[in-house]
């Protein structure tokens, strides 16, 4: 008879036993049967409601099971019954980390007091997820000479993609090839390869990297989106629209990917469907211009004019350079008669270049535009 199979009978004697309880708990959770331990849990906790060992071991077996609801109730249960050790601070952090609560794990984070390197890396994510990009590079720099060498190539990879998000891409381009040499496989490295690519108008060698990503990552909305950009700039817009779609089922504030979602909508004729993106993205940010230039756009081809310029507006006093909305505006001009004026601002368009890729403006426009010429 296994030590596990001998605490059972035990503690079918003594139902009310908590050694005996927790001994067996512990014994199926270090053999990874989270599932079984959980279950012992529930016909024992009417015994031991407000025992913390017992609550604490509700919150370990949530985050092992990824019921992180279930874990986060558990040490609040603690929290307030006064038990706030490190341990605890961090594990809650964990799971509010994994719900997209960034705030929340940042400030239990704060409360701890000498952070290890893995969850001062944790903090800086946190940093990054609640837009403190400078925050998180400067911790995560200034934590490089602490890391070991299995923790170096996710510090390196953690910076190059903030350096990406920070749009400071030469940095990006080199901390990304760091942490690449020393692990292949490194995630936020592998990521910023393949943004880095998009970036440069590099299609197929980014899709040539998305791809294993999105095998290897299938949940991840930041890898889906890259995918339907791709698809986006290569005109499959069937394709981009299914990609899009999902990516916004698992990003649903990510404004970025309504709007591409909207386009692709656009570009193939189904307006209303394009509004209501463009729609859903002002509802997400009413600051993102290229919401309201989409939605003059729309305005502009039904030739609804006062909404058009009332879009417009908008998306010119968050952006002056907002190319939606400045072909809107284009259109708005012609429809009044000042044609040079329409046709002044559309060549500025036409000849503005990417200060990352040789591809200028009017190619990328163009696939957006080539169902309606």
């Amino acid at each position: 008879m296994s030590d596990v199979e001998r605490l059972r009978e035990y503690l079918k004697f003594d139902p009310e036993n908590a050694a005996l309880a927790l001994d067996l708990i512990q014994a199926l959770a270090v053999r990874g049967d989270f599932q079984e331990a959980l279950g012992v849990l529930n016909e024992v906790k009417q015994h031991h409601e407000n025992d913390p060992n017992f609550i604490s071991w509700i919150g370990h077996l949530g985050l092992a099971t990824s019921d992180f609801k279930m874990a986060i109730t558990a040490y609040e249960m603690l929290f307030k019954l006064g038990y706030r050790q490190s341990g605890l601070l961090i594990n809650s952090a964990l799971a509010h980390y994994q719900l997209g609560h960034y705030q929340n794990a940042k400030d239990l984070l704060d409360e701890v007091q000498d952070l290890d390197v893995a969850n001062r890396i944790l903090k800086a994510r946190c940093y990054a997820h609640l837009e403190e990009i400078a925050s998180a590079i400067t911790d995560i720099s200034a934590l490089l000479p602490e890391c070991n060498s299995e923790q170096i190539p996710e510090a390196l990879g953690l910076l190059a993609l903030l350096y990406l998000d920070d749009a400071q891409y030469e940095f990006a381009e080199e901390y990304c090839q760091k942490s690449l040499s020393l692990n292949a496989k490194q995630f936020d490295a592998r990521v910023s390869a393949a943004s880095l690519a998009l970036y440069k108008m590099q299609i197929d060698t980014a899709m040539s990297l998305i791809e294993p990503l999105d095998a290897d990552h299938p949940d991840s909305g930041r890898i889906i989106a890259m995918k339907a950009l791709v698809y986006m700039y290569r005109q499959q817009f069937e394709p981009a629209i299914e990609t899009y779609e999902r990516a916004c089922k698992l990003m649903e504030n990510h404004v970025g990917s309504r709007i591409n979602l909207g386009w692709c909508y656009f570009a193939v004729s189904e307006l209303d469907k394009a509004e209501s993106c463009f729609k859903t993205g002002v509802n997400i940010d009413r600051t993102f211009a290229e919401s309201h230039g989409g939605l003059a756009l729309i305005y502009s081809f039904r030739e609804k004019w006062p909404q058009a310029q009332e879009s417009f507006k908008r998306a010119l006093k968050l952006d002056p350079l907002s190319p939606s909305a400045l072909f809107a505006r284009a259109l708005y001009f012609k429809s009044k008669g000042r044609t040079s004026e329409a046709e002044k601002i559309v060549s500025g368009l036409m000849a503005h270049k990417s200060e990352l890729s040789e591809v200028s403006l009017k190619d990328i426009v163009s696939s957006f535009f080539s169902t309606k010429q």
